[in-house]
């Protein structure tokens, strides 16, 4: 059964909420990495107040987001189930990685991807309002 449109279109809105707001945070993350360190990619860790209830809605509490990534693995203590789900706007994506054990075990972990001014980035949470960005041109 498909999803319906207006619960999808929802979800993309509250990313594109948090796409807005990190955008114009890069920027002015941006205006202090020198470019030539962008060659080669810098990893930087921020504070940005409010963005910390944004992220989880969109990222963390999104329930519309595709399987774009399956893959079941076999190791020595037992085979585990890997997916990535994908929430897509014009430019930037957000994803969930979940690996599921065979011992029971989940673990779950979320980024953004974004463009800005031909450099991309990738940006995690560590806690609350602290995100972990990395540049590269």
């Amino acid at each position: 059964m498909p999803i319906e449109e207006s619960y999808k279109r929802a979800s993309l809105e509250k990313l594109q909420k948090v796409e807005e707001y990190i955008k114009n945070a890069l920027q002015e993350i941006l205006s202090q990495v020198d470019e030539e360190d962008l060659e080669y990619g810098v990893s930087q860790e921020a504070t940005l107040s409010g963005l910390g209830e944004l992220w989880e809605e969109a990222v963390e509490k999104n329930n519309y987001m595709e399987v774009v990534f399956t893959e079941i693995m076999e190791h020595h203590d037992g085979a585990y189930l890997k997916a990535t789900f994908r929430n897509s706007t014009e430019d930037a994506y957000a994803e969930r990685y979940i690996s599921v054990w065979s011992s029971g075990r989940v673990e779950m972990s979320y980024a953004l991807f974004l463009s800005l001014n031909s450099v991309s980035a990738r940006v995690e949470r560590i806690k609350g309002d602290t995100f972990r960005f990395f540049f590269k041109k």
